[in-house]
């Protein structure tokens, strides 16, 4: 049983210094923070082919400006005269400049242009991640955050505790130490073991769905200042995601259509006009006659339905289709709003996570001293020394654990929660 568990051992230390020994040129990359993998992750994503620049958005305000256009048209007809049977040929061109002002329309252009710029504005933020991704973002971010620590607090005692079972043989055979106490340092040193390619295998498989997102070619060393906190949703602030976005476009397109149909069925007013050159020529009984003369008009335009017909049943169904879509708003705000009582509710669990394992690693940092100096005394085996060391470390990468989902719920809680006056734009 010995010789299998020392087997067993070897097998496990050759393979961790073996993957150490692949990683460690990757380890050796840049240092990466979370907001820059947001910068990255965003330019790595795939884009649209065209953009919106902002002076399409501002040349909409112009859109109150009169519609002008050119309009040419010709002519040709021969007529018969009644009596004589002789014809008469004519033929005619007019080129004009015509335009047309709306005077009232029920501010339905303002609707539109606001309602233009709006989703102009939506099609622009190209820099802005999407939240399935974002949310990836932050589980790869953490995970690998969590193993590349992991790995470096555990290190330091594994090898020693490999160390000393390198030296187990040699202290037996002097009777500084019993079999017994070999046998536990080897089991020791097989457990970190086992715990360190582990982590191993969780930092190759997050670095590498760290790569997918962010587009590098190696596997960086992530930095988290851990003593961010969790932004609290209070009345001041306002809920902001993917669902609450698509659906506020919602509300807003339905708007636009009740307000268009309604505004179909109230008065009207345009202005027109326009002006131009025109030529003809005429041939009647074999006399020409040519000549060249302006044109010009000026109208008002005025319409008013009397009766509403079958724009009653449209108003009807752009009302029913706002409804709709502000009963899809309220049901995103009510998920956004349970996220946000998860996200806050994670934060509190992390916390008191947190206070615990601390208080926990001072009482086996105390113990450890205690043992250190009956150690010394002769009174108590190192190997509980050993035990006691190891399970400080085994708490405090607990605490590393629990730090980690405080950091994950605090980002996801600041992507969610936005101020009020960025929520209604």
């Amino acid at each position: 049983m010995k010789r299998l568990a020392l087997a067993s051992l070897i097998v496990s230390i050759v393979t961790v210094e073996m993957i150490r020994g692949e990683q460690a040129p990757e380890l050796q990359g840049r240092h990466l923070t979370f907001d820059e993998a947001i910068v990255l992750a965003g330019a790595n994503r795939s884009r649209p082919p065209f953009g919106t620049s902002r002076s399409e958005i501002a040349a909409l305000r112009r859109s109150a400006l009169p519609s002008v256009r050119a309009e040419v048209t010709g002519n040709v007809s021969r007529t018969l005269e009644n009596f004589t049977a002789d014809p008469l040929d004519l033929r005619s061109t007019t080129s004009v400049l015509a335009f047309d002002y709306p005077l009232w329309d029920a501010r339905l252009t303002r609707a539109r242009v606001e309602s233009a710029e709006a989703k102009l504005r939506r099609l622009s933020d190209t820099g802005r991640l999407d939240d399935g991704r974002f949310m990836q973002l932050v589980e790869d971010f953490g995970q690998l955050y969590l193993a590349q620590r992991q790995t470096e607090l555990l290190r330091p005692l594994y090898e020693r505790l490999w160390n000393e079972s390198n030296r187990s043989a040699q202290l037996v055979s002097t009777g500084e130490i019993t079999n017994l106490a070999a046998a536990d340092w080897r089991e020791t040193a097989l457990a970190f073991g086992s715990q360190l390619l582990e982590l191993e295998a969780r930092r190759i498989d997050a670095a590498a769905k760290l790569q997918l997102l962010t587009g590098l070619e190696h596997e960086p060393i992530v930095t988290i200042d851990l003593g961010d906190t969790p932004t609290d949703a209070t009345a001041t602030a306002a809920l902001r995601d993917d669902q609450m976005e698509a659906s506020r476009a919602a509300v807003e397109d339905s708007g636009l259509t009740l307000r268009q149909v309604i505004a179909s069925t109230r008065l009207q007013a345009t202005l027109s006009g326009f002006v131009g050159l025109s030529a003809a020529d005429a041939v009647f009984r074999d006399v020409n006659s040519h000549g060249a003369f302006g044109v010009y008009g000026l109208r008002v335009h005025l319409s008013y339905p009397l009766l509403g017909g079958t724009a009653a049943i449209q108003i009807a169904e752009a009302r029913a289709a706002l409804e709709q879509t502000l009963i899809w708003r309220d049901a995103a705000l009510d998920a956004a709003r349970t996220r946000v009582a998860d996200y806050r509710l994670r934060a509190q669990i992390a916390d008191r996570r947190i206070a615990l394992y601390r208080q926990s690693i001072d009482a086996a940092r105390d113990r450890e001293e205690s043992l250190q100096r009956l150690v010394r005394g002769g009174l108590r085996s190192p190997n509980e020394l050993v035990r006691a060391e190891a399970e400080r470390t085994r708490r405090e990468a607990e605490l590393l654990a629990a730090e980690i989902e405080r950091w994950k719920a605090s980002r996801l809680l600041a992507r969610i929660v936005s101020p009020t006056e960025d929520n209604h734009r």
